[in-house]
Order: structure tokens, then sequence, then C-alpha cells
């Protein structure tokens, strides 16, 4: 009987070690955000994502809890008739979206035509959304052609942030700062698809000072832009 004991005893307390290790795994809840076809993922919370042209496109990301930016390009190769081909790509779109821990979530482009004259059209303007369970939680048209000049209009560049043929990671960056209140930078790892998130505060109330405007209006600019900038700070 005795040895029988002294086996219970070590079952026991290795059952207790096992459920202690695993409470960490519990609290260590994370998003998963999934892609739909003939999406590109640019950048997401600041920062690049990059995909070779040359491998499939990422189909799922890992994400921290939290509001996320995330950039996108409607992306989809096209076998015409007389073994021609035409790429489709759209300009970037940004959508923002606070999303939950250990919850679930699809990046769509909803309403993709199959046919190949009408998703010319398509990809001049595409919606990118963010679903759960088929409800849309954020969505995103795109603005064809815009490349948001600040300093032809303050008004027009800010009504271009979240869409264009710019730069991803710049458009990324304009769309955290579009929205008004402590944003998200982020280190990526395509390989694994995954990517985490930190707090950084960016001061966005209308009570900045005049150092802060400057800052934002800097961070919304193009290159051009800036350049024109460092031209007028020297005079």
């Amino acid at each position: 009987m005795k040895p029988n004991v002294s086996l219970l005893k070590k079952m026991t307390i290795s059952t207790l070690l096992i459920g202690a290790a695993s409470v960490p795994m519990l609290t260590q809840a994370a998003v998963t955000l999934l892609v739909d076809d003939h999406i590109k993922v640019t950048a997401i919370n600041g920062q690049e994502v990059q995909q070779s042209a040359f491998q499939p496109l990422t189909k799922k990301f890992t994400l921290d809890p939290g509001q996320h930016a995330i950039t996108a390009k409607y992306d989809r190769l096209y076998n015409l008739r007389r073994d021609e081909h035409d790429y489709l790509r759209s300009g970037n779109v940004s959508v923002t979206a606070e999303l939950a821990d250990n919850q679930t979530y699809r990046l769509t482009m909803p309403n993709q035509p199959e046919e190949y004259t009408a998703a010319k059209e398509y990809a001049k303007r595409p919606t990118l959304a963010v679903q759960q369970n088929n409800t849309v939680i954020a969505s995103q048209q795109g603005m064809a052609g815009s490349q948001g000049g600040l300093l032809s209009g303050l008004g027009k560049a800010l009504g271009g942030v979240f869409g264009g043929a710019d730069d991803a990671e710049l458009q990324n960056q304009r769309a955290i700062a579009a929205l008004g209140q402590p944003s998200v930078a982020s280190q990526s790892n395509t390989n694994a698809g995954t990517v985490a998130t930190t707090n950084q505060t960016m001061s966005m109330g209308s009570s900045a000072n005049t150092l802060d405007q400057f800052m934002q209006i800097w961070l919304q600019a193009t290159p051009a832009e800036r350049e024109k900038m460092r031209q007028w700070m020297q005079k």
C-alpha cells in the first residue's frame, strides 16, 4: 500500500504543477486577425509589414488586445486570354478598430467582384473592413489617387488620411494620428504573422501647444512637404 500512496502523492503534485503552469497561459490572451483573399497587409500600428512578391500573402496575424491601425491593399492577379495577365493593386487603405482579447476577427474587402472589368474599377476605391461574426465593426473606403497635400490645405490632407497610394507606413501613422487619442507602436514578425503592441503617448487634444501642433503636421506631411518645411525654417 505504501508504494501506491507514494505514487498517488507524486501524481497529485504533478497535477498541481501542471495546473499552476497553465494559469499564466490563460491570462496571456491574444487577438487573432484572419485576412481574406486578395488582401495584402502593408502596415500595422505604424510599422511596415514586409511580404515578398514571390511568397503567398500572410493570412493570419496575432495581435495584442487594444486599438489597432491596419493598412492594406487590394491585390489580385487575373489570368486573361492568350496567356495574358493583369496584376490589380489598389492604393493603401487604413482602418482602425478596437480588438478585444481572446477574440477572432477578419480583415475583409467586401463586395469584391469576380469579373475582370469590374475588378479594375473596384481596385480604384476598395473598402477595407474589420469583421467579427459577419458583423462589420470598422470600415474605410480608399480614395483614388489621394496624396493629401498639407501645404495645399490641411483640411484636404486630413480628408485623405485613410486612403490613397502613398507610403504604407506613413499612411498608417497618419491613421494613428487621426485617432485623437494615445496611439500604439508595434514590432512585427512577418514570418510568424505576429504583431505585438505597446502604448506610446501622442498629444492630439485641442489644448495642444504650438510645438505639439507642428509635430502633428510634420507627422502627416509627405516627404516633399517636409523638405519645404526645412527650407522655410532655414530662412
